[in-house]
């Protein structure tokens, strides 16, 4: 998709008022020539033309006001249509299913949304500059035409072909371009590996250099990509100028040739026409490497959106929350990742689980078991291989999960914690501040206005405030997994032995994942133990009592 298709089909306003009055800024221009021409030829006599002043005049008012609706109105728009496009993509991406969200990856997200929209920024007013450029380049040849039929084929004939040369290898152009693109995805990749793994590269050296080496790599690859395409641009530029004063000089030293009756003057008059030609085309030419990116921008935006529209699970209409339930089935779910091989893709299951209200679940299990995956299952971010999902006896499936999830909240390993209590309202300050003063978070943040004063904090006081905010919620089922790593020994004795014991009276059902056994053994209100090995459950005991 080319930038001006976008346009169109995002364009709020009357594309027909735009291109009327750029047709205007082209007829003022036009006139313009025309009235400056006709003042020099009476000025040649030695008379003054007060018709053609007048000309003048009414010509350059028409021109500044088609230059000041046209400018401002394709700045507008062109805003708009980025904003549009901007809220739309994260509209999608928010609706998203996990897995094939996570296949698209967040590079190509993040550069979309950010790079190729400040792209098109860029050049909102080349575009207007190239639609108001290329009508005046048609009227402005018809006068020639009116002035010198053999300079008028000249110019189609010289301008023509230089165009066709010009345009001779888009297609690879675009191809280019959108090769460019991808690298530099694979460039912001390995920024991400140096900003969240720093810890890693400054351990070692040996991981450093070589990751530097890979971003060198990936860097020059995309330079070089991009310099390839720009030079071959810039060629076919200089081609098409060179063009343009051939079509000048032939006027000036040929026409003549060919022309056996030439009104006096006609020549001096053409010439005069075809160097605002010129201007337009060196001005059309300058904007060419901007539009050209542009397109390459546009058309990445638009296989975005068509990715994300193809994985978007979420009506836009808004579901009723559940607020509780009687119970949750697993029966016979199978998970695998895709892979191209079928031997080689990790698989789970098949589980059979059931999660009444009220329960707490204690999931074990070693690294690599499977926990993590099966807690996605059981959250409603992955979908079922095989098998089937059921709350309250009913299947979980298409707009429905949804629903389900409103049941639950989570705290994963790479959970985000946000500045604002988002989809909380009024919470209530005495609970919140003694929820604060327990978590020993009272003198590190508050709550202001719906935002927390800062979660600048360490990662163990940042799981204290993502657990205090998901309790804030107040689903009915809560999943945690492996909250207690990061904490010191004595909060994660208080996770044990207060928290999830309050929690358990409060009647939140709780799935835990945890390395934690000792503190399990220990604990006072009854649980379900199960222990995960190779993507499978093994039960240790389905009820245990302190």
């Amino acid at each position: 998709m080319s930038f001006l298709q976008l346009v169109r089909r995002e364009m709020v306003s009357s594309i027909g008022r735009l291109v009327f009055v750029s047709a205007m800024g082209g007829v003022s221009t036009t006139a313009l020539i025309g009235a400056i021409n006709a003042g020099a030829g009476a000025a040649d006599k030695g008379e003054i033309s007060l018709w053609a002043a007048g000309f003048f005049v009414v010509a350059l008012l028409l021109f500044v006001q088609a230059q000041h609706f046209i400018l401002i109105t394709t700045t507008a728009e062109i805003g708009a249509i980025i904003h549009k496009l901007r809220v739309r993509l994260m509209d999608y991406v928010r609706r998203a299913e996990l897995l094939p969200l996570e296949t698209i990856g967040r590079a190509e997200i993040v550069s979309a949304i950010t790079g190729d929209t400040a792209i098109l920024t860029q050049a909102s007013n080349m575009l207007a500059f190239a639609v108001q450029g290329a009508l005046l380049i048609t009227l402005v040849t018809a006068y020639v035409a009116y002035l010198s039929f053999t300079a008028f084929v000249l110019s189609v004939v010289i301008v023509g072909t230089g165009a066709a040369i010009f345009h001779s290898k888009t297609k690879q152009h675009q191809a280019e371009m959108r090769e460019a693109g991808q690298w530099e995805n694979r460039l912001y990749d390995r920024l991400s590996d140096v900003l969240d793994g720093f810890k890693e590269v400054r351990l070692n050296r040996a991981r450093s250099d070589a990751l530097y080496d890979h971003v060198v790599e990936v860097s020059r690859t995309a330079a070089n990509i991009k310099i390839r395409a720009q030079s071959e641009t810039y060629r076919r530029m200089v081609l098409l100028q060179t063009s343009l004063y051939i079509l000048l000089g032939s006027v000036a030293f040929v026409v003549p040739l060919f022309s056996s009756a030439i009104q006096a003057g006609s020549i001096t008059k053409a010439v005069t026409a075809l160097v605002f030609i010129v201007g337009a085309c060196s001005g059309l030419v300058q904007s060419i490497p901007i539009i050209a990116a542009a397109n390459a921008a546009a058309d990445r935006l638009a296989q975005l959106e068509v990715k994300l529209a193809g994985i978007t699970s979420l009506s836009e209409e808004s579901i009723e929350p559940q607020k509780k339930f009687s119970k949750i089935e697993v029966r016979d779910v199978e998970f695998h990742y895709p892979g191209k091989s079928a031997d080689t893709v990790f698989r789970v299951g098949p589980f059979n689980f059931t999660l009444n209200s009220g329960d707490m679940v204690m999931l074990t299990g070693g690294n690599g078991s499977g926990k993590s995956t099966f807690m996605k299952i059981l959250a409603g971010f992955y979908r079922p291989s095989a098998g089937e999902l059921l709350l309250d006896g009913t299947p979980v499936e298409g707009e429905r999960f949804e629903q389900y999830r409103s049941l639950i909240t989570a705290i994963f390993p790479d959970f985000h914690l946000f500045q604002r209590l988002y989809g909380i309202d009024d919470p209530d300050p005495a609970e919140l501040e003694a929820m604060l003063t327990e978590y020993k978070l009272k003198e590190k943040t508050r709550l202001t206005h719906g935002e927390f004063r800062t979660t600048d904090l360490s990662s163990g006081q940042r799981r204290r405030l993502a657990l205090i905010v998901a309790q804030l919620e107040k689903r009915p089922v809560l999943m945690l997994d492996e909250w207690a790593a990061d904490q010191d020994p004595e909060f994660r004795r208080k996770f044990y032995f207060e928290f999830l014991p309050a929690l358990y009276r409060a009647g939140v059902t709780v799935v835990a994942i945890s390395h934690d056994d000792r503190y399990i053994d220990e604990m006072d209100i009854p649980i379900r133990r199960l222990r995960m090995d190779e993507g499978r459950f093994t039960e240790l005991s389905s009820v245990e009592t302190g």
